[in-house]
């Protein structure tokens, strides 16, 4: 079976996942995440933003039915405490 990237994982080649660590470094306030990385929250935010999701637990369902996908972009799984503990 071929493998064709999607939309989203396109548009997110445009940040740099190397520029994005370095500038979370330099402007990094608060606590330490536990569980999720920014990146994944970046991921989350743009997905939910450009499917216009409405709740955080219309995010995380979304998320969830497309399980493989995040992983792919370099996302962990996505609970709905950690997506409103980041945020």
């Amino acid at each position: 079976m071929p493998h064709h990237k999607t939309v989203f994982s396109q548009f997110l080649k445009l940040v740099s996942i190397h520029e994005f660590e370095g500038l979370v470094k330099q402007h990094r306030e608060g606590q330490k995440l536990r569980k999720m990385s920014q990146w994944s929250q970046f991921i989350s935010l743009n997905l939910a933003q450009l499917s216009g999701r409405a709740s955080l637990l219309d995010i995380v369902s979304n998320l969830s039915a497309q399980a493989a996908k995040p992983y792919h972009l370099g996302s962990n799984n996505v609970t709905r405490s950690s997506l409103s503990r980041v945020n």
